[in-house]
């Protein structure tokens, strides 16, 4: 054990005296946070209108035409459902058909939105959804059946660009550290012939492998802190989930990348030869994983292939606990998912690493 803590210092010390880690793994994904903080996303795009048909009538002419708008993007679901994904920020508007009240012969149409929040997509999705009810009651010739809108006010969180981008660029991070840390890193020592050096020691491959492990995870982990600190103090983060939880979920994404980046030491013989291997990997993940966009813009065939990359995994495991506060049963799936690459990954390592 007093190896593995003299190995492990020796380790830190070889970190912190390479001034590019230190840029490349600490102060730039925090500038990355930091220059998206101060960057204005509120530019209206399509609105996000949740539709709960509670009515008996027939409401299928008002549904094509809500569906015809361009701007407009319905989503069907109950109406908890819809609601929920109005207070999670999902939704611009919520349109619930209720049937007939009374004698009336009109259709009683409920809107659910937070104008305080979004005041510039609740107006604009209600001047839409007014427009297509009042062209339907002329066409039928029936003034009198109006149906004037009126949205009734649901508080929401109000999340804002930032708390989904810091998650996302903690996991982008975990990968980075990881892939390029580990892979770089080895290839450096074993074109050197510092490994071969060591195999032939009483050292054990395992103290030293550990030592290089630990140190790249106590990194991770206190870049975690830092960007969640920054986020929270200066960003206005509306973080309420449990650290601890993305600590547990840190780890795991932690151990498949960095199995990842032994693997490609193995394979690669020089930083020519792992560079192009190690982007290979990383971009797609990158441009594709939802890091800095949602993957609901993606083709549909496009986002069920995402869906299995071990970076999906880790950056809606981390978004689901930082800002909806999910608890680790509540992503099991995430760490499903994690755990499975994990496997995958650590086989690889073991089969593709070599000393030499």
């Amino acid at each position: 054990m007093r190896l593995k803590a003299v190995l492990t210092l020796a380790s830190m010390k070889m970190f912190v005296r390479q001034k590019e880690a230190i840029l490349w793994t600490l102060i730039l994904p925090l500038f990355i946070v930091v220059l998206f903080g101060f960057v204005s996303f509120d530019g209206i795009g399509t609105l996000h209108v949740g539709l709960v048909n509670d009515s008996d009538d027939d409401a299928d002419e008002l549904v094509v035409a809500l569906q015809a708008v361009d701007a407009l993007e319905v989503h069907f679901g109950g109406r908890e459902e819809e609601i929920r994904e109005l207070e999670r920020g999902e939704r611009d508007l919520v349109l619930v058909f209720e049937g007939r009240s009374g004698k009336s012969s009109r259709m009683r149409i409920r809107a659910f939105a937070d104008p305080e929040a979004k005041p510039r997509e609740v107006q604009l999705a209600t001047l839409a959804v007014q427009r297509i009810l009042d062209d339907h009651v002329i066409r039928r010739h029936a003034l009198d059946d109006r149906n004037l809108l009126r949205v009734e006010a649901v508080k929401t969180r109000n999340l804002t660009y930032i708390d989904f981008l810091i998650p996302g660029i903690i996991s982008m991070s975990i990968m980075q550290m990881g892939i390029f840390g580990v892979a770089f890193g080895f290839v450096s020592l074993k074109k050197r012939g510092i490994l071969r050096t060591l195999s032939v020691t009483p050292l054990k491959p395992s103290d030293f492998i550990f030592a290089q492990v630990f140190t790249r995870v106590t990194v991770l982990m206190m870049q975690m802190g830092l960007m969640v600190g920054v986020g929270i103090l200066f960003l206005n983060l509306n973080f309420i989930g449990d650290l601890t939880s993305m600590v547990v979920l840190g780890l795991l994404g932690a151990i498949v990348f960095l199995a990842i980046g032994f693997a490609l030491a193995g394979i690669a013989r020089s930083e020519d030869q792992v560079a192009p291997l190690a982007n290979l990997i990383s971009v797609p993940m990158l441009l594709l994983s939802g890091i800095f966009f949602s993957r609901s813009n993606l083709p549909s065939a496009l986002q069920a292939i995402t869906e299995i990359f071990p970076l999906t995994f880790l950056a809606d495991g981390m978004r689901e606990v930082a800002i909806e506060g999910a608890a680790l049963v509540h992503v099991f799936p995430q760490l499903l998912g994690l755990g499975i690459w994990c496997v995958i990954a650590v086989f690889a390592a073991v089969k593709l690493f070599r000393w030499e």
